[in-house]
């Protein structure tokens, strides 16, 4: 079991480093008297450093050993205190904050999880993802989260006794509305993928190949023959899908890139493990170099801080944790606006700035937009329709069900993100995919409105099951991700990534999506409303 919140603390050092170097006289990123400084040094193998909203920095240490766990640390910014964050962090590697402040971390080989992870707030992890095509992952490393969700990982192996069960090493995508992984690049683009980031625009990501010649399990060669080493540029289409790559940098047969960030202006930070020049290396994104700074051993990531720490740059490598003053501000695509979704077929119901096309078929107290969110406040059951109809279709949003919703039944509040529903005035009829407090127990599950109730969960039996299935899965106290699928009488409900209905037998017809307050008070939150038909059935 995890230990939660574990507080060992180390007062931050400060020994430095010779000046760092701006190449070709460029200080225009990097002071010409920026020194690197020495925050912590207690570590066995420091990765994955990443700021969490607040501006605390967290980094992954990462034993050699099968049977340590690993932990992950929290450096203070504003009192020098490192802490351990979790003692139990099965092997994570790089980390990253989504838009909602949730920690994700890719989990590696050598007795490690394995997988693609949400490192809950005490510390314990949650699984989003182990498999593609039902054979578990090699071992994943580094990650990107894209302004509107969608996340980017790689997944090689450097480490480790595991059976290799993925037939080559790659990148994939996991969507966290649907929990769907698609493989985004193999071997033939980028033989081994490591570090990964995206530029300002969202229109590139950027890809380490850092391909070691080994996948260091019993069988490894003593003497492996290194593959490509280069930092790869590939553009991101409006379904997620990438292109064609281009090399901007090739180390020829010197060590390459681990981790990357980027700043403000689209500049690439990059861990460069080079044994005759090692340090992060700052090019521009044609990949000409802007800058130098050397670190005191092989560096591992790097990543910017946030608010008055904004143009601070913080450094893993070794045993330690580091950082450096720059002239420029960092790029943090989760505090950055999600915009329209750009996914190719996806249709945006709300626009941010308005209620445009959403209609209360009943009274309500307000529905308005609020920082780009929807918010509906009523006291009665009512149900607000959109524009949008369709018969088979997929639709996704995101909910917060409000934290001052009183009453005896406050702790059982619901919502919905009704499909198919018919009828011009008052209630609807048509299906709902639940959207409650945790304590109900029937997140995910599908009513028929006007078509015979409970469909799923029907009965004591299922409806146990599912409280079993859907157990820690909603977070009341933040948002979550909703994902419909309606095909012919065949639905599939998600919430946030994790399957929770797949039913037959609901009837085939065209209607509209819409959502529910079902009284009692407090202010639901939606935003990210958006749907897309399939098929030829409109």
């Amino acid at each position: 079991m995890p230990i939660r919140f574990v507080f060992c603390v180390v007062l931050s050092l400060t020994t430095t480093l010779p000046p760092a170097k701006a190449s070709n006289g460029n200080v225009s990123i990097l002071p010409s008297t920026s020194k690197l400084e020495t925050l912590w040094e207690q570590g066995e193998f420091t990765e994955g450093v990443a700021v969490s909203p607040d501006g605390q920095i967290y980094f992954s240490d990462i034993p050699s050993s099968e049977s340590t766990s690993g932990q992950i640390l929290k450096f203070d910014p504003k009192t020098g205190k490192t802490t351990v964050f979790t003692s139990e962090s099965e092997k994570s590697n790089g980390l990253m904050f989504d838009r909602d402040g949730r920690l994700i971390a890719c989990c590696g080989a050598n007795n490690g999880r394995m997988a693609l992870t949400e490192v809950l707030p005490d510390g314990k992890l949650r699984t989003l993802s182990k498999m593609f095509d039902n054979k578990r992952y090699l071992a994943p490393n580094d990650l990107v989260i894209l302004p509107n969700g969608l996340i980017y990982f790689s997944d090689p192996r450097y480490i480790g006794n595991e059976k290799e069960e993925q037939n080559q090493m790659a990148v994939y995508r996991y969507d966290p509305f649907s929990g769907e992984v698609t493989r985004a690049i193999g071997a033939a683009q980028v033989e081994k993928p490591n570090g990964l980031a995206i530029s300002p625009d969202s229109k590139t990501l950027y890809v380490a190949e850092t391909n070691n010649g080994s996948t260091g399990g019993p069988k490894a060669p003593k003497n492996p023959k290194m593959g490509r080493m280069t930092l790869n540029a590939l553009p991101i289409r409006r379904d997620g899908s990438l292109g064609t790559k281009k090399v901007l940098v090739d180390f020829g047969d010197q060590a390459g890139i681990d981790g990357m960030t980027v700043d403000a202006m689209g500049n690439i930070y990059a861990a460069v493990r080079s044994a005759n020049r090692f340090g992060i290396v700052a090019y521009t994104p044609k990949g000409k170099e802007l800058a130098y700074i050397p670190t005191k051993t092989l560096p591992t990531n790097c990543c910017f801080g946030v608010g008055d720490d904004a143009n601070t740059l913080y450094i893993t490598a070794g045993i330690g944790l580091y950082r450096i003053k720059m002239n420029v501000s960092g790029y943090h695509p989760a505090s950055a606006p999600s915009g329209k979704r750009g996914d190719s077929g996806w249709i945006s119901l709300f626009d941010g700035k308005s209620a445009n096309g959403w209609t209360p078929r009943g009274e309500v107290e307000f529905l308005k937009a609020v920082n780009g969110e929807l918010h509906l406040y009523s006291k009665k059951n009512v149900w607000v329709v959109s524009n949008a109809q369709a018969t088979d279709f997929e639709a996704q949003l995101e909910v917060k069900l409000p934290v001052e919703a009183g009453g005896s039944k406050g702790d059982q509040f619901n919502s919905g993100l009704g499909f198919r529903l018919i009828g011009e005035n008052g209630k609807p009829k048509g299906y709902q995919c639940e959207i409650e407090r945790a304590a109900a127990g029937k997140n995910g599950g599908v009513y028929g409105i006007g078509f015979g109730g409970w469909l799923h969960p029907k009965g004591l039996e299922q409806t146990a099951k599912l409280k079993i299935t859907t157990d820690g899965l909603f977070n009341d106290d933040n948002w979550n991700k909703i994902h419909v699928r309606v095909i012919g009488d065949h639905v599939q409900t998600w919430i946030n990534g994790q399957k929770v209905t797949n039913i037959r037998g609901i009837k085939v017809h065209r209607g509209r999506l819409g959502i529910q307050h079902h009284g009692s008070g407090g202010t639901v939150k939606f935003r990210s409303l958006r749907f897309r038909r399939i098929g030829s059935r409109k």
